[in-house]
Formats: structure tokens, C-alpha cells, sequence
């Protein structure tokens, strides 16, 4: 279940972050265009493909403001929940499911709200969310669409991450 949520959060956040939407990172593999460029040589696999290429920009540019290292956010994880969202990424009830939520900002939007539970959380550029141990409570989740949402609708640049303090 938490992998389903993390994959679909990373899916929609990755849409709303792209160019044609809030332009966060320079990438259009969520556009009205990409479907067709991306099927004839993805046939099966297009929704993984366009979500690859999203978390590899949205990815760059969390790591230029956040760091790399024992840090974590929600387009870099460890291997084990990597591994996990590319396998939710190739059923075919997700890839229906991320597809109706990546059809406009409006669906996507609500999402992050509904996901967020109603809570707000306000953040600024890279905003530690808790330690490493905690990438598996979903409550920690739930906090990182609240700053998502927040930030996209306040047109504020927010990067929530996960890392050990010490």
C-alpha cells in the first residue's frame, strides 16, 4: 500500500512540477504530446517511460537545492522502493488510475489535497520532513503531499526531504 501512494504521489507531483504546469523542471514527458512520441516505442510501458523521464528531472533538480548523500526525497529513494514503484508502475489498474490523475492540474491538485488530509504545511525550498528511518511511515507521506500542495498553490517552490540529522 505505502508503495502505491509514494509511486502515485511521485507520478502526480512529477506532472504538476513539469513545464506545462507549474515549471519546476524543464520537462514536458507528461504533455498532450508525449503519448504519442513515447507509445510507438514504449508500447506496454508508456505511463513508466513518462514517469521515468519526470523523476529523473524532477530528481536533478531536487538534488541541486537539496544535496545528495544519505538524503532522500521523493524522486530519489533507496533501491528497495525504487524497485517497488517501477513494478506499480506497470499494472495496468495504476497506469489507469495515474492517467485520469495526470489528465489535468485540477485532478492532480485534488489528489495532493485529498492525500494531504486537509492539512497545510508551509515550507520554502528544501524542508526537512524527518529522519531516514521514517521513509516508510505514511503519516511522513502524507506531511510531503501537504508541502507539495501547498507549494504548487502558492507557487512556492518547496522540496521536502528525508535525512538524518545529527
Amino acid at each position: 500500500m505505502l508503495i502505491e501512494t509514494v509511486a502515485t504521489l511521485r507520478t502526480v507531483v512529477g506532472y504538476l512540477g513539469e513545464q506545462d504546469q507549474f515549471g519546476w523542471w524543464q520537462s514536458t514527458f507528461s504533455g498532450p504530446g508525449s503519448v504519442n512520441f513515447l507509445t510507438p516505442v514504449f508500447t506496454r510501458t508508456h505511463m513508466l517511460a513518462q514517469c521515468t523521464g519526470t523523476a529523473i528531472a524532477a530528481a536533478r533538480m531536487h538534488d541541486e537545492r537539496i544535496g545528495v548523500g544519505n538524503v532522500y526525497h521523493l524522486f530519489r529513494l533507496p533501491e528497495a522502493l525504487e524497485i517497488g514503484i517501477r513494478r506499480v508502475l506497470l499494472d495496468e489498474a495504476t497506469i489507469k488510475q495515474l492517467g485520469y490523475l495526470v489528465a489535468d492540474r485540477t485532478a492532480a491538485l485534488h489528489f495532493l489535497n485529498s492525500m494531504a488530509k486537509g492539512k497545510r504545511v508551509a515550507g520554502v525550498g528544501p524542508t526537512h520532513i524527518a529522519g531516514v528511518r521514517d521513509l516508510r511511515s505514511p503519516s511522513q507521506w502524507t506531511a510531503v503531499a501537504g508541502l507539495y500542495a501547498h507549494g504548487f498553490q502558492t507557487s512556492t517552490e518547496t522540496l521536502p526531504y528525508f535525512a538524518d540529522r545529527s
